[in-house]
């Protein structure tokens, strides 16, 4: 089974996560271009798609660029 059937990417402008939920986005003009997120939608027109990850310091960091995003995977099981 291929990774694309088990989790694939979904592009931004197709669908957007649930609000608050924690997912795995793409920005490929980044230097990180794969990174965990939380989509946190805003009233405000201009900032409709909100991605945010929080540095060490526990700031809410805007991601910009994001144009694919997926579900975070389930953990893996104890063992």
């Amino acid at each position: 089974m291929s990774a694309a059937t088990i989790a694939p990417w979904i592009a931004r402008a197709q669908q957007l996560p649930q609000p608050n939920q924690r997912v795995l986005v793409y920005v490929p003009t980044a230097w990180l271009e794969i990174t965990v997120a939380v989509y946190k939608p805003s009233n405000a027109s201009k900032s409709a798609h909100m991605f945010v990850t929080p540095d060490p310091h526990g700031v809410d960091r805007y991601v910009k660029g994001v144009t694919h995003w997926m579900p975070l995977p389930a953990p893996p099981l104890a063992t």
